[in-house]
């Protein structure tokens, strides 16, 4: 069976463990990520419904293996915050407020809507933060399901419940575990060529360990060969030994 982790701004742990994770992999991030050659624009807007904001001061930040570089800033005012400038490629930073990552988020051309709320923080308005956030969603409300079926068998057998009624919480949460290994493999399948993949494709690869999940391998058993080029996947390949020749 597939490991089901949750890796995905759990925990301030977990933000940690992932803004390391691409400060040790991402060597050539600009190339990686590359969807234009000429300057656009980007703006972004913001609104915030989460205590401890007002005033205070937000920042886009991209993590490099030798460098951070702080791209714009702003104030939260009212409720609200506003960045724009000009950007010559599609680039995955983080949101940071006092230099904490917040989310992740894509700079790209257009303009993008940040919602930072007690019940959840997106990035919306433009093709790779859709993307990237369409997929989080999904990931999550399965992991939620997979949450409520695990808490339900803990406590089912802290009473004693009979061994069949376990097993069919059992099956329950295999078919839960498929479904979100079904969903990562068809959103890779459609979005190979999109920055948003190679994101997706951090995140789930965020492991302390080399050692290579069945999903990943499958993930890269079915990609083109661009996207095993591709600075981030090449680098992860290489580093776990992985070869599908």
């Amino acid at each position: 069976m597939v490991c089901f982790c949750v890796v995905f701004l759990q925990s301030e742990k977990d933000m940690d463990m992932l803004v390391q994770h691409f400060k040790k992999v991402l060597a050539v991030v600009g190339l990686m990520l590359a969807m234009v050659s000429c300057t656009h624009c980007y703006k972004i807007d913001g609104v915030v419904e989460t205590f401890g904001y007002e005033g205070r001061e937000l920042s886009l930040v991209e993590f490099l293996p030798f460098r951070t570089t702080r791209i714009d800033s702003c104030i939260v005012s009212h409720g609200k915050f506003h960045m724009k400038g000009r950007v010559d490629t599609t680039r995955l930073v983080f949101l940071c407020k006092d230099n904490r990552p917040i989310i992740p988020l894509y700079l790209e051309k257009g303009r993008t809507d940040v919602r930072l709320l007690p019940t959840e923080m997106t990035a919306s308005g433009t093709r790779q933060n859709d993307l990237f956030y369409s997929f989080l969603k999904k990931k999550i409300d399965i992991d939620n399901r997979f949450e409520e079926m695990s808490q339900k068998r803990i406590s089912m057998s802290r009473s004693g419940i009979d061994l069949r009624k376990m097993e069919l919480i059992q099956d329950s949460l295999r078919i839960i575990v498929n479904e979100c290994e079904e969903m990562i493999c068809s959103f890779m399948e459609a979005n190979y060529k999109e920055p948003a993949a190679i994101g997706v494709f951090m995140m789930l690869s965020v492991s302390p360990t080399d050692e290579i999940s069945s999903l990943i391998k499958r993930i890269l058993d079915a990609a083109p060969d661009d996207f095993l080029a591709q600075s981030y996947v090449s680098g992860y390949t290489h580093r776990v030994g992985y070869d599908r020749n």
